[in-house]
């Protein structure tokens, strides 16, 4: 009998111990102490809520914790809203609709009778951000910054400074019911930068209460005046370019192919010249052309632009008679001859040359064709295979391969081309010519 009552004592005291323990395995839900939104733009916002906070009502950190966070419009079943579950104390939703009310709740991801929805929480999305900032009335210390309205909106407020300014410590300019405002007393050559954003109401004072939309921007401007009125004249190989000073008396210039143009990345040049000339471009080719004033070593004013501009076409076809230019010895390539241009390739640039030569050989007078490929750089190349002779000061070399190879080229005019022949040291040389460099001048019949 004794044994008997010892054994359901024992029960009973190991029945208790399991009770006890419970409540250390299966944790409680973890309440939440607080909700609130944040970060709110036209479209989204973030949701933030606290497991528990200290005595300044501050959030204090919670780890281990998974949370279900449900949203919708007012007065909506929490059980029926967009769930979200997380382990982060926030979550950041979006495609939410512009000046429109939504509820939160929130509560520990927990089965627990006492795990119960903390919410609702009630935000505002506010009204869209304005769009095209930019600037007018560019002056050395002043500027007017405009902007177009989002939406409906009737008022904005701007925040101003040097480029990198504190945007959060920055003061605040109500603007009134107008899209644009300007700022004096700004200093000269130096980088700005401005924000904007729309007050989500009809008042007009920029202290009333209510939402605003997101700030857009920064829009990057520079106290450096542009060039103006920049316009170009194109060549078949070349570009000029020229602009009015505006004042100023330095400017940086880039330009490239038009496919695919980026200043960022594009050929550059400076000048102290408010005309440039754009040399090494290619016949019938569009390419793109910006300007901007250098004020510094470090401001610039915004780019000017010409647009996409295409150079011209060869059209170097027809009858060409020649002379040499700096060589009044013998002629290189003998008597005076007529000239005839066969054809001009747009694409290869090229052009293939024949005429009737005088050459030093006994009882002959041989027609002979020659091709040079125009380069864009203003180059001239041709082919070291040819076998054609010429006469050079008594002697026949070979074109190409002898003591005058032609080097470089220049589009005078519509009707006349210089080609420019250095002599080869290397090769049978030109006995009676002093010169190591002659420049023929084809020009139109």
């Amino acid at each position: 009998m004794k044994k008997v009552v010892l054994l359901l004592l024992i029960g009973i005291v190991f029945s208790c111990s399991d009770d006890v323990q419970i409540p250390e395995i299966i944790q409680p839900c973890q309440p939440v102490a607080a909700s609130f939104a944040s970060d709110i733009t036209d479209n989204s916002a973030r949701l933030n809520w606290c497991g528990s906070v200290n005595d300044a009502g501050e959030c204090l950190p919670v780890t281990s914790v998974s949370w279900v966070v449900t949203y919708g419009s007012p007065g909506f079943d929490p059980e029926t809203g967009t769930i979200i579950t997380t382990t982060q104390t926030n979550a950041t939703i979006s495609g939410l609709s512009s000046e429109t009310s939504y509820e939160f709740y929130v509560k520990s991801d927990c089965n627990l009778a006492n795990n119960d929805w903390f919410g609702p929480l009630l935000f505002r999305t506010s009204c869209p951000a304005p769009t095209n900032l930019g600037i007018a009335n560019l002056t050395k210390t002043s500027a007017t910054f405009t902007w177009t309205p989002g939406g409906s909106e009737v008022s904005w407020e701007i925040k101003y400074g040097l480029q990198g300014f504190n945007l959060e410590e920055a003061e605040l300019f109500a603007t009134g019911n107008s899209t644009e405002h300007s700022v004096m007393n700004l200093q000269p050559n130096n980088d700005y930068e401005f924000y904007v954003r729309a007050n989500c109401n009809s008042f007009t004072d920029g202290g009333q209460a209510g939402s605003s939309s997101a700030f857009s921007g920064p829009f990057r401007f520079a106290t450096c005046l542009p060039p103006l009125n920049l316009t170009t004249t194109p060549t078949q190989n070349s570009m000029i370019l020229d602009w009015d000073s505006n004042g100023e008396t330095s400017w940086e210039v880039r330009y490239g192919p038009a496919a695919g143009f980026d200043p960022n990345t594009a050929t550059a040049a400076t000048t102290n010249n408010s005309t440039f000339t754009v040399t090494g471009l290619c016949p019938i080719t569009a390419y793109s052309f910006v300007v901007r004033t250098a004020c510094s070593a470090t401001t610039s004013s915004a780019w000017v632009s010409a647009g996409n501009i295409s150079t011209l076409q060869l059209g170097y076809t027809g009858m060409y008679t020649y002379e040499e230019i700096g060589n009044t010895d013998e002629p290189i390539f003998g008597d005076p001859a007529t000239v005839e241009i066969v054809s001009v390739s747009d694409t290869e640039r090229s052009i293939i040359v024949k005429y009737l030569a005088n050459l030093d050989i006994p009882g002959t007078q041989p027609t002979m064709t020659f091709n040079f490929t125009l380069n864009c750089d203003g180059t001239v190349s041709v082919a070291n295979d040819q076998d054609t002779n010429f006469n050079c000061g008594g002697a026949n070399v070979l074109l190409g391969l002898g003591a005058a190879t032609p080097t470089s080229y220049n589009m005078v005019d519509d009707d006349t081309i210089d080609i420019r022949f250095v002599e080869d040291t290397a090769s049978e040389t030109c006995v009676n010519v002093p010169l190591t460099e002659v420049l023929i001048r084809l020009t139109k019949i």
